[in-house]
C-alpha cells in the first residue's frame, strides 16, 4: 500500500467487522459520496498501510455472497441498495480482502427501516465519508452534505454541458418546435439546428453517403445551448434523402510502422462514450423502419470504439503486422460498388474508402472475438449430407449432399438408397461476395457447435456438417433431425443461398 493514510476513497481495517452494523456503516459511508469513483474498504491491512493479511482461520472473514445477502436483507429507502464487488489479492504473498463500494448517482443511501442487526444504525440519517472521516453511527451528515448528495442523483453537480448530455438518454424529457429541441424540466438546455446552404452541396458528399439507398445528403450545424451560450456545436449529416440523421464520424488513421508520419488507411470512427455517440442515439428512431435500414448502412462502413485505448489498441494491432488485413480488404474487393459520379478520380478514392471501411468492421468484429480467447477460422468450403430411409417422402431420394465452395459453386446431389454415385447432379454459381458474406454468417456459429447432436429418438435421421478451413484443418459436425443451435437460421440461409431446382433439406 504506497499510501499510507486512509482517505476520501479508501479505508484500512485489520480484519473483518464482527459487527454487521459497522460495516454496514462503512459500506453506507462510502455509498454517500460526492465524487464520481469507486470506493474500498482494505481488509488486512493497519491504519498505517502495513499488509498483515489475512487467511482462512481470520476472524468473521466474509465473501462477496454473505455481504450482498446483508444489504438484500436490510431496507433501504427507495428499495435502492448500493452496488458492491469483493476480491481477494495477494501482495507480497499475503492475502488482502478488498471491498469495492461502486460509484452511483442513486445517492444518498439511508435505512427506510432498522433491525436488530443494524446494532446503533439510524433510519432515516444520511451516513457519509468526508476525506478519512465516516460521519458518527450516531449523527446525521451535516446539510450542506445532504443537499450535494441529492444534487449529485440529480445530476446538478455536473458542469451544464454534461448534464445536457445525460439528459439525452431519456427521450421523453425532450420536446420539438421547428428546428429547436428543449428539455421540459429545464428549457434553459436546448439543441438548436442551424442550415447551411454552402454546406448542403451535393459535390460534399462523404464516401458513406454512397453505401446508402440513395446518395443524396445535406448538413446541418446542431447546437448544444445552455440559455443563450453555445456550450458545444457539431456537424451533423443527414443521408439517404433525408432518412437518418448522425454526427459526422471522425477520421481515424492507421500509419506506417516505419514511416510514421504515413498513413496506410483511413476510415471514420466514433467513441461509445463520446458526445457524438451519444446524440447520435437521441436523433435515431429506431421504431421507423427506413431510418433503420440507413443506420445499418450507415453502420457497416463507420466503425465504434468503447473508448480511445479500444481504438489506440485495434491501431497497434494492425501497425506492428499491416498484412493482418489483407485477406479482409480483398474481401470486401469482391463487392460491387455502383458510384453516381462522372469524376473517375472521385470514384476511385470512394470505392477505396467503402471498401476498407467494410474491411475494417469485420476484421474489429474478429480482433474482438480473438481478444476473448476464440480461435476464429476462415471457412473454406462447407459439405451438408443428410440421409433416412426416405427423406420426408421424396421418392428414391435416401441421401442428399450439398457442397458449398467459397469461389461461389454449389453442388445439390440426390442419391438413391444402394447407389454410391448421385442419381441427379444440380450445378450452380453464387457470386462469390455473397458466398464470402454467407461463410463470415457461419464462421461464428458453427465455432460454438459442439460435434455430436444426436438424440436416440430422432435416430432414423441422420445430418452431418463438414467445414474445411484456409488452414487446412476441418471440423464435422454429426447429428439427427435434432438442430443444431441457431441451426434454423443456417437452414434458411442454405435454402436461399441460390435458386435451387429443388429445395434442399439440412436438418
Amino acid at each position: 500500500m504506497e499510501k499510507k493514510s486512509e482517505g476520501d476513497y479508501w479505508d484500512y481495517k485489520q480484519e473483518w467487522h464482527s459487527d454487521n452494523g459497522k460495516l454496514l456503516h462503512d459500506i453506507l459511508c462510502f455509498a454517500n459520496t460526492v465524487h464520481n469513483e469507486d470506493c474500498y474498504i482494505i481488509i488486512g491491512v493497519t491504519d498505517n498501510g502495513e499488509i498483515i493479511g489475512l487467511s482462512e482461520d481470520s476472524p468473521n472473514r466474509k465473501n462477496q455472497e454473505n455481504i450482498l445477502t446483508l444489504l438484500h436483507s436490510t431496507v433501504f429507502a427507495g428499495d435502492l441498495t448500493p452496488s458492491i464487488s469483493l476480491e481477494t489479492i495477494k501482495i507480497n504473498d499475503k492475502e488482502v480482502d478488498v471491498l469495492t463500494i461502486h460509484n452511483s448517482f442513486d445517492v444518498p443511501y439511508y435505512l427506510k427501516f432498522v433491525s436488530k442487526r443494524s446494532n446503533g444504525l439510524q433510519f432515516g440519517y444520511i451516513y457519509s465519508r468526508n476525506g478519512d472521516r465516516n460521519t458518527p453511527i450516531t449523527e446525521n451528515s451535516p446539510m450542506g452534505q445532504i443537499e450535494l448528495l441529492w444534487k449529485k442523483r440529480l445530476g446538478l453537480l455536473n458542469p451544464p454541458l454534461q448534464q445536457i448530455v445525460s439528459r439525452l438518454k431519456n427521450k421523453t424529457e425532450w420536446e420539438k418546435i421547428e428546428d429547436t429541441y428543449y428539455n421540459i424540466y429545464n428549457p434553459d438546455f436546448k439543441l438548436v439546428e442551424e442550415w447551411d446552404d454552402e454546406d448542403r452541396r451535393h459535390d460534399n458528399r462523404p464516401f458513406y453517403s454512397y453505401n446508402q439507398c440513395n446518395e443524396s445528403t445535406s448538413f446541418t450545424t446542431l447546437k448544444i445551448m445552455c440559455r443563450e451560450t453555445v456550450l458545444k456545436q457539431f456537424e451533423i449529416v443527414t443521408l439517404d434523402s433525408g432518412r437518418y440523421s448522425t454526427p459526422a464520424p471522425e477520421w481515424g488513421f492507421i500509419h506506417d510502422p516505419i514511416h510514421k508520419t504515413q498513413s496506410l488507411f483511413s476510415y471514420r470512427y466514433m467513441l461509445k462514450g463520446s458526445i457524438d455517440f451519444a446524440l447520435q442515439q437521441f436523433l435515431y428512431d429506431e421504431e421507423n423502419q427506413e431510418e433503420w435500414m440507413a443506420r445499418y448502412r450507415f453502420d457497416e462502413v463507420v466503425l465504434y470504439f468503447d473508448n480511445k485505448t479500444d481504438q489506440e489498441n485495434f491501431h497497434q494491432t494492425i501497425e506492428c503486422n499491416p498484412e493482418i488485413v489483407n485477406q479482409y480488404i480483398e474481401d470486401a474487393k469482391l463487392r460491387s460498388y455502383p458510384i453516381s459520379s462522372n469524376n473517375k478520380l472521385e470514384i476511385k478514392d470512394v470505392t477505396n474508402k467503402l471498401i476498407t471501411g467494410f474491411a475494417f468492421n469485420r476484421f474489429l468484429f474478429d480482433y474482438r472475438r480473438r481478444q476473448q480467447g476464440v480461435e476464429v477460422k476462415r471457412i473454406k468450403s462447407v459439405k451438408v449430407i443428410s440421409s433416412s430411409a426416405t427423406i420426408l417422402g421424396r421418392e428414391n431420394v435416401a441421401k442428399e449432399q450439398i457442397d458449398i465452395n467459397e469461389n461461389g459453386a454449389v453442388r445439390h446431389s440426390l442419391f438413391n438408397n444402394s447407389d454410391k454415385k448421385p442419381e441427379q447432379v444440380f450445378k450452380y454459381k453464387v457470386d462469390k461476395y455473397w458466398m464470402r458474406e454467407f461463410l463470415n454468417f457461419l464462421e461464428p456459429i458453427t465455432t460454438e457447435w459442439k460435434t455430436d447432436y444426436t438424440v436416440k429418438v430422432c435416430s432414423e435421421y441422420n445430418w452431418e456438417f463438414i467445414m474445411k478451413y484456409s488452414d487446412g484443418t476441418i471440423k464435422k459436425v454429426k447429428g439427427t433431425f435434432a438442430p443444431s443451435p441457431e441451426g434454423e437460421e443456417v437452414e434458411r440461409r442454405i435454402q436461399v443461398l441460390t435458386k435451387y431446382d429443388i429445395k434442399p433439406i439440412i436438418f
